[in-house]
């Protein structure tokens, strides 16, 4: 999903093309990470090269720049909720950025209870 400040031109709208973006600062995750490799591979189909002004670890921080106005947060659709009064969350229509999420862990043998409580969370959320 896009992210943008209530004062952006964006703003209001339910989707916005992929292709829309060329010439906006786009804000994402390092580059390395799934998500941002999701993301160019998207722009590059779309027609473009994205222009990342800023990055960040945690997408959450994403959102943060975006509220400032300082560009286009592309987030994962999870976050769609996060700040719902000083963010602005669009649908990216086409082309569909999809990723997966993988977590692994022993079958067997002996498990903290920190690992127990990951694990039976990651299963609810995902």
């Amino acid at each position: 999903m896009v992210a943008v400040a209530p004062s952006d031109e964006l703003a209001g709208r339910s989707r916005v093309r992929l292709s829309e973006l060329r010439e906006r600062r786009l804000m994402s995750l390092p580059r390395g990470t799934g998500i941002r490799a999701i993301v160019e591979s998207g722009c590059v189909a779309a027609g473009f090269e994205p222009t990342v002004a800023f990055e960040a670890a945690d997408p959450l921080v994403l959102l943060e720049l975006a509220t400032r106005g300082l560009g286009v947060a592309i987030v994962p659709a999870s976050l769609a909720g996060a700040h719902p009064d000083l963010v602005e969350m669009i649908e990216i229509d086409g082309p569909e950025l999809r990723g997966e999420v993988a977590l692994a862990w022993r079958s067997e043998g002996p498990m903290s209870p920190a690992a127990r409580e990951l694990i039976a969370r990651a299963r609810a959320v995902l």
